[in-house]
């Protein structure tokens, strides 16, 4: 065999250097001109509402999510003014890589990135990479920071002269028992100088940390931090954690979903004050398997603002310089007629005291004069992913069987009880009342029948009366349901005309399920067929008399109709009335999404008398059945 030429190992060589190099470049941050950006030069930012299509083809999935990254790509580093240019974004989760390449892109050119999620985030590669690039400093130009436990959910103030304890728990990956505690109290004057720590397994630990802590066994566990100054001064900060941390968070959590930009696009083009809420997360499920929405509001300082300071206090509250009792704040905005921006009312959960959801639902009459005098029925139409409160439940309920409104319900998650071996009812864990739960509500019959026996020279007598949702185990005990799972090939389980008004009650799954038991939480999940799409909407469509006058009526937002989204987490609840054309947008997608699942649903095969699942008890276990829980993807949904 011939040895290789001179020339040959000098052409090898060079090919080699050739390519080190161009690894180098590839590897090599990006140089930013300030003021380039790196998406199409002629967007324009517009106020808009939009919906993605999981059924769809790759573009109408990820239609949300891409335009996002259009308006980061298009994000300049200088404002007009000639002030640096600024995003923020605020998601319960982000693993949509695009997005986060986006940002980086946008902070290597001189744009201001600041992005904050709940905690859970740290385990996902896209976060990680993220915090990587822009750092975790809050008081920098560009970071990235998280909050666990939710950022503003209310909990017990320092007194003055105290110090603030404050921590985080992340866990260290997807399915793990690890978990790590980070240290991030705040001293009042006089140092910190003692740090207490209990991991709700019974183990303990002293010192700042971070301290790594791996459970033995998967449970919810309750832990705290006790910090005591140099003055002897204590106080004390409590939380849950999960092990594994894999589930749809059933406690506080940052949940809300918005994004600010001070600028989009250049030139004649540049569009100011721009600010987005959504009901979906940046992630690659949420664009493929849920029905989301996208609400982008342009030129409207007012909506900026308030979500501006919104996000202020929720970094302020990560750093542990804000803890309140209640933070609940409502706010409204005058809109932009120029840009098409829309008058909005904003609420902002956690709420201590009182129920902003029931609030608007008994502001509904469901029969109204409309403009020729003629007598009308209200329609209410709900797109939600958890419904597990009885309260909203019973309200809805009330309205169909009551007083005579049409009530139609499309959902993924939701809640029942079943009485234990002993004979109670098991507590509700999501923050109700003992008893039924909010499937059981919906259930009810609109009428019952009462029996008299006979007696002597008495005929036995049977009236029927009008129901309520009221029994001898509480709210909602006199449910139709009795336990099982609602469920049906059609995905429709209830459709009910009450006698009283006529009013109509449909009530649908957003998906086929199937039940699944986990022997090591003793409970009954009803678990979503992979392949099958769900709603993830938070909206409520009016069309009738609702907040004191006839109108079109769309509230929307990222919050659950469930304990934690009105009482733990952060939140962003918005009421847009007198919209007639975003109601029909609305309308036309809820529309499509009942045709999607049903579509969905009659190619699987099921009884058709099977109108519930039955779930029976083993031995002495209490089993907690909801409509659905997502337990391998449920951190992705939010």
């Amino acid at each position: 065999m011939r040895p290789p030429s001179r020339t040959s190992l000098t052409a090898a060589l060079v090919a080699v250097l050739v390519a080190s190099a161009l690894r180098l470049v590839a590897a090599a941050p990006a140089t930013a001109v300030p003021g380039t950006i790196t998406a199409t030069p002629d967007f324009v930012a517009t106020t808009r509402t939009m919906f993605n299509d999981p059924s769809g083809s790759d573009a109408e999935q990820y239609q949300l999510l891409r335009h996002l990254t259009e308006m980061i790509d298009c994000t300049p580093a200088l404002n007009p003014d000639g002030t640096q240019a600024r995003i923020r974004f605020s998601f319960y989760a982000l693993t949509y890589a695009p997005i986060q390449a986006a940002l980086t892109a946008a902070a290597q050119r001189g744009v201001s990135v600041q992005a904050l999620t709940n905690s859970h985030s740290d385990k996902y590669a896209s976060w990680r990479e993220l915090t990587r690039t822009l750092g975790t400093d809050t008081r920098a130009t560009s970071f990235t920071t998280t909050c666990w436990q939710g950022c503003l959910t209310p909990r017990r103030p320092a007194a003055p002269g105290e110090p603030t304890a404050w921590y985080a728990a992340d866990s260290t990956d997807l399915t793990g028992r690890t978990v790590v505690f980070r240290d991030r109290s705040i001293p009042a004057g006089s140092p910190i100088v003692r740090w207490q720590w209990s991991f709700g397994d019974g183990t303990r630990a002293e010192g700042p940390g971070p301290h790594t802590k791996t459970y033995r066994s998967d449970d919810t566990y309750r832990t705290s931090l006790t910090v005591t100054d140099a003055q002897g001064r204590s106080h004390t900060t409590t939380g849950s954690k999960t092990v594994p941390d894999t589930m749809e968070s059933r406690y506080p959590g940052l949940h809300s979903k918005i994004c600010l930009f001070s600028t989009v696009g250049t030139g004649a083009n540049a569009r100011r004050w721009v600010s987005a809420y959504s009901s979906g997360n940046p992630t690659h499920l949420q664009a493929r398997k849920a029905f989301n929405n996208l609400n982008i509001a342009v030129a409207d300082k007012a909506m900026y603002d308030i979500l501006d300071t919104y996000f202020d206090d929720m970094v302020r509250a990560s750093r542990g310089e804000v803890l309140t009792t209640d933070s609940f704040r409502s706010f409204s905005t005058p809109g932009n007629p120029s840009t098409g921006a829309r008058p909005t009312v904003v609420h902002f959960p956690p709420q201590t005291s009182g129920d902003i959801s029931r609030d608007i639902l008994r502001s509904i009459k469901c029969w109204y004069r409309d403009s020729t005098g003629k007598s009308r029925r209200t329609d209410i139409k709900v797109s939600m992913f958890v419904l597990t409160r009885k309260g909203v439940a019973g309200d809805l309920w009330e309205l169909a069987m009551q007083q005579g409104c049409n009530v139609e319900i499309v959902y993924t998650q939701m809640s029942q009880r079943l009485r234990g071996r002993d004979g109670r009812w098991l507590r509700n864990g999501d923050g109700e009342e003992v008893g039924y739960g909010s499937a059981d509500c919906l259930a009810t019959p609109p009428t019952k029948v009462i029996v008299t026996r006979a007696s002597k020279g008495r005929p036995a007598k049977r009236t029927v009366v009008r129901n309520s949702l009221n029994g001898p185990d509480g709210l909602c005990s006199g449910g139709s349901l009795r336990g099982s799972v609602p469920v049906t090939s059609s995905g429709t389980w209830l459709n009910r005309t009450s006698p009283y008004g006529g009013g109509r009650l449909t009530v649908r799954m957003s998906c086929p399920v199937a039940p699944k038991y986990d022997p090591v939480r003793q409970t009954w999940a009803v678990l979503c067929i992979t392949n099958d799409t769900l709603t993830h909407h938070k909206a409520m469509l009016v069309n009738g008399h609702v907040r004191g006058r006839v109108q079109k009526y769309v509230m929307s937002g990222s919050a659950n109709w469930s304990a934690p989204g009105l009482r733990a987490s952060d939140e962003i609840i918005t009421e847009i009335q007198d919209a007639p054309a975003l109601y029909d947008q609305y309308l036309a997608n809820f529309q499509y999404v009942k045709q999607v699942l049903a579509r969905n649903s009659s190619t699987k095969k099921r009884s058709r008398s099977a109108q519930a699942y039955v779930l029976q008890q083993r031995g002495g276990q209490q089993l907690d059945v909801r409509g659905m829980t997502d337990e391998p993807r449920g951190q992705l949904l939010g």
